[in-house]
């Protein structure tokens, strides 16, 4: 019985820690390679702002303009952690890399100045700061 309990105790600890590593990162593939070219994918670990599930495993291979706007908070940590050039391909769609449809515009949204997005936002792995 005691040996049942430790296996329990052990598989317990286990999940659990899996559980708290999903939800303080993001998980983000991206374009491109990785380690000079011999893995053909590029997966980057970035810690997140909150202890959320929201948002852990991230794909933005083929995010568009409207992807990026939609998930605004996932954008702004990475600039905050200089991880920004994993976007660089929905920039290149905006700017003209790939043909868009006829009648479709694109919409830039106006910065607003409101007191919640002027404040930097700490992290759970700020320590210093």
């Amino acid at each position: 019985m005691r040996k049942f309990i430790k296996f329990l105790l052990v598989v317990a600890l286990m999940f659990g820690g899996w559980a708290l590593a999903a939800a303080s990162l993001h998980v983000v593939r991206a374009p491109g390679t990785m380690l000079f070219g011999y893995v053909p994918l590029n997966v980057q670990l970035i810690p997140k702002n909150t202890l959320t599930f929201r948002e852990t495993y991230v794909d933005v291979t083929r995010w568009s303009v409207a992807d990026v706007e939609a998930h605004n908070d996932f954008v702004k940590r990475l600039e905050q952690v200089n991880k920004q050039d994993l976007l660089d391909q929905a920039k290149k769609t905006a700017s003209g890399g790939e043909s868009q449809p006829a009648g479709t515009v694109t919409v830039q949204p106006q910065k607003t100045a409101d007191a919640s997005t002027s404040k930097a936002h700490k992290s759970i792995f700020d320590f210093g700061r």
